[in-house]
């Protein structure tokens, strides 16, 4: 049960470092502006309301 936790923080945790890789225009062309990574990364992005923009 703890490993499961901390495996998941740790994926988390690298795909954040991951994102924050990116450019601004590739962030852009996946849907994701820099200050939305974490949020996205962890589910509680709406994407309903990026296709709005």
């Amino acid at each position: 049960m703890w490993g499961d936790t901390i495996a998941t923080y740790w994926v988390r945790r690298e795909a954040i470092k991951t994102l924050r890789q990116l450019d601004d225009r590739a962030l852009r062309d996946i849907g994701l502006s820099r200050c939305q990574i974490e949020t996205a990364v962890t589910g509680d992005f709406d994407l309903e309301l990026v296709r709005i923009r």
